[in-house]
């Protein structure tokens, strides 16, 4: 079980032309979808998310995580902390893949973080099917731990995944909104 959970001025946002090594990553849930033209595997890990979309043989890996957290610096395409809120759109793969994100930090009074909590609490991935929820161990402090959930909605050309990971400490709550779609001829 997961408990660990950076702190919030120490996160930052990637997006890489290149896999990733899985064993850079703590993962807490994982699920794979797969279209007749690309497969996208989601991941939870203990800093944020991990996503790899693969269409052809063109592979984006988008991951937020720590600053601290060891990334490889080759085939970097986007790199930046997470302030406020960021927006990033660009055509990438020799104008293949169209791709477009945006992630948002926001702090939240302590009685919205609890509503917060419980609602992304109430998600089950078994019964959700177009999602995962990972529900992390308590720090000790507070009775509860953060929670993270992606929900991925998988169409034909395109592939949107809204991640939302709760941190207790802050009352702070990560949003982020990431389309990969690919360019038709």
């Amino acid at each position: 079980m997961l408990s660990a959970r950076p702190k919030i001025t120490d996160l930052s946002f990637h997006l890489f032309a290149r896999p990733l090594h899985p064993e850079l990553f703590n993962r807490g849930a994982s699920r794979t979808f797969e279209r007749e033209n690309y497969r996208l595997q989601a991941h939870i890990t203990t800093d944020g998310h991990w996503l790899v979309f693969e269409h052809e043989h063109f592979l984006l890996s988008e991951v937020s995580s720590s600053s601290h957290h060891p990334l490889p610096s080759a085939q970097t395409l986007i790199s930046h902390p997470v302030e406020g809120r960021c927006q990033n759109d660009q055509l990438l793969m020799d104008g293949k893949i169209h791709y477009q994100s945006e992630v948002e930090f926001e702090t939240v009074a302590a009685k919205t973080f609890v509503t917060i909590q419980q609602q992304l609490g109430k998600q089950n991935h078994r019964d959700e099917t177009n999602g995962l929820v990972y529900r992390f161990e308590s720090n000790g402090r507070l009775a509860f731990g953060a929670v993270s959930y992606v929900d991925v909605q998988s169409f034909i050309h395109h592939v949107r995944v809204r991640a939302f990971h709760t941190f207790p400490d802050t009352c702070g709550v990560l949003k982020s909104e990431s389309t990969f779609r690919i360019v038709q001829p």
